[in-house]
């Protein structure tokens, strides 16, 4: 009978192993779930960003095409008004 107890003692240390391998293997699994959504939300952000990025140079570029247009108007409104005096 001995023997058989020392292997009811196996399978239970086996199965204790088992459960513990298989809740390590969980925890790894959720780990990675909840990374995944972290790279996914920083995806997203960064997607964002490029877009505002996009707007930023499109208004940069704006800006500096109305600067340009702005002096050009004015150094011919001056002229305009040296001439006329």
């Amino acid at each position: 009978m001995e023997g058989g107890s020392s292997n009811n003692t196996a399978a239970g240390a086996k199965l204790t192993e088992l459960e513990v391998l298989q809740k390590e293997h969980d925890e790894k699994s959720s780990k990675i779930q909840e990374l995944k959504k972290q790279i996914a939300s920083a995806e997203q952000r960064l997607e964002k960003k490029e877009a505002t990025g996009d707007k930023m140079e499109s208004f940069n570029a704006l800006s500096q095409k109305y600067n340009s247009l702005r002096e050009e108007y004015n150094a011919i409104l001056a002229e305009k008004s040296s001439g006329s005096n």
